[in-house]
């Protein structure tokens, strides 16, 4: 036998253990529990729960509602579309592929069912099993408390029909495969009691997403910096990047010099009416920060997360949180 047959017969076997070991990934992965059996019931104090996360306190009104135009300072949804699906960029913001989030009204959900739609917020998979990329960060939104996820289904019910189609992601195949890794079955915790605001402000720092955009992360999206440092990087579309502020107790790079009021008066400055105003157009500040969301906030909540991101270790990382295009 000659080296070349050889050589053929090899990369023949390495090539076939390849497909072998893709096909197990794709059979296996993700290893999602079905969907459960839940019918949530639409009361009006479980919509409107769910209205204060959908649209405040979880921001996701600032991925899946399609942005106002023409731009705002931070990219104000627009309130006549909520949860429509938006079109979030591709590689030049830093994304692996050209990124539409969803549409989440029923026009989109209408025939899945309850369970599916609580098993897709917790556990990162559609209706068919399918891995979702975790631009969503249902890793985080696995640990919510149950009460909250129905809060959310029934608000999502509760929408308008929004007639709106966008594109699935068509990632990389590197980035399929990792996705049928990260989706998991959820792990549920109890929301915490306003009495304990460490506790409450941890719970509220983390599905928030305070911890996945103010904490860096490599280009796998693993948090690989010091918890809430700050550093990560957004590309804008304008031109230009914003990075995330540190914003742990550090006085001198962080928030450790602000007082609880300087806290919640900073989000109560930056609501929908003040950034209106703002349009910037190429080479002035931006942010991809949902101010407006995060703007309705309770006091209680904003009070909360201050308090908790005061017990934990600060970091003396100066942060340029905007840098204009060259």
């Amino acid at each position: 036998m000659s080296g070349r047959t050889i050589g053929l017969a090899i990369a023949g076997a390495f090539a076939a253990i390849i497909v072998a070991a893709l096909g197990t990934v794709f059979l296996v992965f993700p290893r999602v529990s079905p969907a459960p059996d839940i019918k949530v019931e639409l009361t009006p104090e479980r919509v409107a729960r769910g209205n204060y996360l959908f649209n405040n306190a979880l921001a996701c009104v600032g991925c899946h509602t399609p942005e106002l135009e023409p731009h705002r300072f931070s990219g104000i949804p627009d309130n006549t579309r909520i949860a429509a699906g938006r079109y979030m960029g591709g590689p030049e913001k830093g994304l692996p592929a050209e990124m539409n989030v969803p549409n989440l009204t029923p026009t989109a959900l209408g025939t899945w069912s309850d369970g599916e739609i609580y098993r897709a917020i917790t556990a990162g998979v559609d209706r068919d099993g399918r891995a979702m990329f975790a631009f969503m960060p249902y890793v985080f939104y696995s640990r919510l408390d149950p009460e909250d996820v129905t809060a959310l289904v029934a608000y999502l019910r509760s929408l308008p029909p929004q007639p709106v189609t966008l594109p699935p992601l068509d990632a990389p195949l590197p980035i399929k495969i990792a996705m049928r890794f990260v989706a998991a079955d959820a792990k549920p915790q109890k929301r915490p009691d306003a009495s304990d605001e460490v506790a409450l402000g941890h719970y509220l720092a983390y599905a928030s997403a305070c911890f996945e955009c103010h904490t860096l992360r490599n280009a796998r999206g693993e948090p690989v910096g010091v918890p809430f440092a700050g550093g990560n990087v957004f590309g804008l579309a304008a031109g230009g990047l914003a990075r995330s502020a540190n914003i742990t107790p550090d006085k001198q790079a962080g928030i450790g010099a602000w007082t609880r009021a300087d806290f919640i008066a900073r989000f109560r400055a930056r609501n929908e009416a003040e950034l209106s105003k703002l349009m910037p157009v190429a080479g002035e500040m931006d942010t991809e920060m949902p101010w407006t969301a995060y703007a309705g906030m309770t006091d209680a909540d904003l009070g909360a997360i201050y308090a908790y991101l005061q017990t934990v270790p600060a970091d003396g990382s100066e942060i340029v949180t905007y840098e204009a295009p060259q």
